[in-house]
């Protein structure tokens, strides 16, 4: 809407809005030219290619671009300035992090819609009603932790306090398709959703449970397990919490704010860290002394807020953590089903920890996947 189309009060303050913005991108614009002749005036280490062909295939320009990305003495900060301005003027989080209430953050990404989301979820849940049944001839018992999205949890916390209506049975769809395949499937929105109206079960500002969330989650999951009739080897577990620490979350460092995010009012969460050590000796009996009876394989959230030590505690048994930071929906799976380890030492139970919203991403190498953990079977009609 042109300015001459408001009231006068407000096409003042939005004309004063705009002298801001046009002032700071040209300082932003100014210190970025001192920083290029600042990288640039001392030519001593730029390599600049020499020849026709070099610039002809783009590496003149390549190797410009890389030597100025290196050498820019205050590249992060003109960087966060720009980002500070812009979620000053724009209460923007930028491409990857949506802003919410009271300094709530969430990530973009669980707010998206999908047009293939159903088939690709369809996909995965037969992959894995397969790789169940045979893991299970293998005397292994796969178990599913359905992890919902944090803006699921804390809709009220949005900016327009309601989730996605597109998403809303999102969860209940992955939950009811692994059921249908027989793959136990362990639902943590439920006690996440009740434990959130006594107090936070994720961060504010990063896209994990907290510690009160993973404890929740860990006793959820490991009631599903002891429910299994699995015997496993006991040994005790106990909790010491240290001092509390400020906690910047990943949402304010993929905001791209640099030190700024104080400033603006975007505080980190506060934590008393917990660790979680093994108090007693294993008991002898079905395991070897390398056998670890529970491995959890999944993504940053098994990584994250002492959960596995939490679940260690709540089952009073040994597990091995096989998560992996940025680990998508098969790659930490991949990478511990194709170790010698788990050929030689396997489990009695494996935890693959799940996001919803990954089971609604694009396909990637879903297609000849069990053939490649070798988990193909021939009995894969579900149970």
């Amino acid at each position: 809407m042109p300015h001459s189309a408001l009231p006068p009060n407000q096409a003042a303050a939005l004309s004063r809005y705009d002298a801001l913005a046009a002032l700071t991108l040209t300082g932003v614009m100014l210190a970025g030219a001192w920083q290029i002749i600042a990288a640039t005036v001392d030519p001593a280490g730029l390599e600049f290619p020499r020849t026709w062909l070099d610039f002809r295939e783009g590496r003149s320009t390549g190797a410009l671009e890389k030597q100025l990305d290196q050498r820019l003495p205050a590249r992060s900060a003109l960087i966060g300035a720009a980002n500070s301005v812009r979620y000053l003027l724009t209460g923007s989080g930028g491409d990857q992090v949506q802003t919410g209430k009271d300094g709530w953050l969430f990530l973009t990404e669980e707010l998206r819609f999908d047009a293939d989301g159903s088939a690709n979820l369809k996909v995965r849940a037969e992959l894995l009603g397969t790789a169940a049944r045979s893991l299970e001839s293998q005397g292994v018992k796969l178990i599913v932790a359905l992890v919902p999205d944090k803006a699921r949890v804390y809709s009220s916390r949005l900016a327009n306090a309601r989730y996605p209506e597109y998403n809303s049975s999102r969860y209940a769809d992955a939950f009811n398709a692994f059921q249908k395949q027989g793959i136990t499937t362990v639902d943590l929105l439920q006690p996440l959703a009740q434990a959130s109206a006594q107090g936070e079960v994720y961060y504010r500002t990063d896209t994990h449970w907290n510690q009160t969330g993973a404890e929740v989650a860990a006793k959820a999951l490991a009631s599903v397990i002891k429910q299994s009739g699995l015997e496993l080897a006991k040994t005790d577990f106990t909790s010491n919490k240290g001092t509390p620490i400020e906690r910047p979350g990943d949402l304010i460092r993929l905001m791209g704010l640099g030190d700024n995010s104080k400033a603006l009012g975007l505080l980190p969460d506060t934590e008393a860290p917990v660790v979680t050590q093994q108090s007693s000796a294993q008991s002898t009996g079905l395991f070897g002394d390398d056998a670890v009876p529970v491995v959890v394989t999944g993504t940053s959230y098994s990584l994250r807020a002492n959960f596995v030590g939490q679940l260690q505690q709540a089952l009073s048994s040994k597990v091995l953590n096989a998560a992996k930071d940025g680990g998508g929906f098969l790659q930490a799976a991949t990478l511990y089903l194709k170790d010698e380890a788990f050929r030689a030492n396997k489990p009695k139970v494996l935890v693959w920890e799940l996001p919803e919203r990954f089971l609604w991403r694009k396909l990637d190498d879903e297609p000849g996947w069990l053939e490649t953990v070798k988990l193909s079977s021939p009995n894969s009609a579900p149970r």
